[in-house]
């Protein structure tokens, strides 16, 4: 089994305060030889205020597309039409048709503030708020701190007031640098561990570019 989503975003500041992202993405779930796909758009906006050291405030839509369905070789079977004629071929191919399914949609509120800066160094607090249309609301919490820019120290803990949630605890850290001696150009690297409960420990890897 497996999972791919391949997306494209676009992102503008409108003013000093407001800005706002577009993704468009194509997915893919594959299990076995059976596959389904869906395009799906994901719509996000910051505001940033002066309230609490810089307090910003974002919002987004998630997952806004086309149901999913599978189909595939598996899905291939042979039937008799009549069973009751003798003689009829038992031998008929046909395809199971799968019910399709609709993406979760996810609507995420949160906020975040710089809660003490230096020179050297930034600590970040964060808290999210999830509704998803697949399951009850929770709530995330993180928190980030940064040594001039280059190296960042997360942790966290997601799904709080999720009834029979999993696991919970995340850990991380990130690098940025330069790119061929340019401010307009960084390579980001970052490295998230995850506890997911009865599923173990998931690690995730992140390489990006920004520009």
């Amino acid at each position: 089994a497996g999972d791919m989503a391949i997306g494209v975003t676009y992102a503008r500041q409108l003013s000093d305060r407001f800005s706002i992202g577009i993704t468009g993405k194509y997915i893919q779930q594959t299990i076995w030889h059976e596959s389904a796909n869906a395009m799906a758009v994901d719509v996000g906006t910051l505001f940033r205020t002066d309230l609490f050291g810089g307090m910003t405030v974002g919002a987004s839509l998630s997952n806004f597309g086309t149901s999913m369905k599978l189909a595939g070789r598996d899905a291939r079977t042979f039937i008799r039409v009549d069973p009751t004629k003798q003689g009829s071929n038992d031998q008929i191919p046909a395809d199971v048709e799968f019910d399709s399914w609709a993406l979760p949609l996810l609507f995420q509120f949160g906020v975040s503030t710089t809660a003490w800066k230096s020179d050297d160094f930034a600590w970040t607090v964060a808290v999210d708020a999830l509704h998803p249309s697949d399951d009850n609301e929770s709530v995330n919490i993180g928190t980030e701190v940064s040594y001039r820019g280059f190296l960042y120290v997360r942790g966290g803990y997601s799904s709080l007031y999720l009834a029979g949630a999993e696991g919970g605890l995340c850990l991380g850290i990130g690098l940025t640098s330069d790119l061929f001696s340019t401010q307009s150009v960084h390579v980001r690297f970052d490295y998230a561990y995850r506890n997911m409960g009865i599923l173990e420990n998931v690690q995730v890897i992140t390489l990006g570019v920004q520009f």
